[in-house]
């Protein structure tokens, strides 16, 4: 392992992300004088090589930031030119970091990257953690937040880390110091619409059409158009089906979410409403979306920019129809 190599890896983009800004923040401070070159997916080996080997005029200490860098070829031009040899004796004047949002694990490059570099890996937090990591966000902003209410901002909110946290910054400030409440949270926030579409397919697998067609309704009032929320309820069908078919083979939930690459927390939060679903009801919910993205793709339905309402109305049968 080279001492002066960090590699940071992992789906969690915020995570990686803030250890990056902290590690570079940490540089900053220590080295004032030190200089930070980053390098992009279309900058060459060769240039990295001479960022990296390139004596230090002015002797002062160099950070090297590379982000999703190494492909298969470039790896390759640098055991061709020993770079890794050349790293480490740099030590004394340069650290790499190297940020890589995904690694095939079967490729060489990347087996050596892991054996090679000090490796921080941030995977997908599941459902308990992210509570916890949300208290502890909490708690650094000198906020305070239970765990029933961080259950609460997780559900409305999603699981999008850039998102929570801001909102977590928001709330701490509006709170000023006392408890974070679920009406606070329901007076700043505003639900994500994955959350509604979860309550929306709640309905639906419950037969309850007033309530599914308030979800649709509250969905177009945020501002969502009704080919998106269509987008929307597609995808969701689509991981119901996905859930169901694990469920059906005995697979427990860490099983499915690392098979179907959906997030834990959904698979988590989702799983029980699957099992609610029948194999039949969301082949047929499937086709009928289907038919509804036919007709509006051959000229069944007419819609445009100013006037949607066929594409509303369309949806609005496929919620009744899917009740019945």
């Amino acid at each position: 392992m080279i001492a002066n190599f960090i590699l940071l890896t992992g789906p969690d983009a915020f995570r990686r992300s803030a250890r990056q800004r902290f590690l570079l923040d940490g540089f900053k401070q220590k080295y004032p004088e030190g200089e930070t070159t980053r390098f992009e997916e279309n900058n060459t080996f060769s240039e990295l090589q001479n960022t990296v080997l390139t004596p230090n005029l002015f002797a002062s200490r160099r950070l090297v930031v590379t982000t999703n860098f190494w492909k298969p070829e470039t790896f390759e031009a640098a055991e061709k030119a020993d770079f890794w040899t050349a790293l480490e004796g740099q030590a004394d004047s340069v650290t790499l970091i190297s940020v890589e949002s995904s690694l095939d694990k079967r490729t060489k490059a990347a087996k050596a990257l892991l054996k090679t570099a000090k490796v921080e890996s941030y995977d997908l937090l599941e459902a308990p953690e992210l509570v916890q990591w949300l208290i502890k966000t909490a708690e650094q902003k000198e906020g305070k937040l239970s765990q029933r209410d961080a259950q609460y901002l997780l559900d409305r909110c999603g699981v999008d880390g850039w998102n929570l946290h801001s909102e977590i910054e928001k709330l701490c400030m509006a709170s000023n110091q006392t408890p974070i409440s679920k009406d606070l949270i329901d007076q700043l926030t505003l639900p994500h619409p994955s959350a509604v579409v979860w309550d929306f397919l709640s309905a639906l697998s419950a037969q309850n059409a007033p309530k599914a067609l308030k979800s649709f309704r509250l969905l177009l009032q945020s501002g969502e158009s009704p080919h998106m929320i269509m987008a929307m309820i597609i995808r969701e069908v689509r991981i119901h089906a996905q859930l169901k078919a694990g469920n059906e083979a005995n697979m427990d939930a860490k099983s499915i979410a690392s098979k179907t690459k959906i997030h834990p927390f959904v698979v988590q939060k989702t799983l029980p409403l699957s099992k609610k679903f029948t194999q039949k009801q969301i082949s047929q919910m499937y086709e009928h979306l289907l038919k509804i993205d036919r007709r509006l793709k051959t000229g069944g339905l007419t819609v445009s920019t100013d006037d949607a309402g066929e594409l509303e109305l369309a949806l609005e049968k496929f919620i009744i129809a899917s009740c019945a």
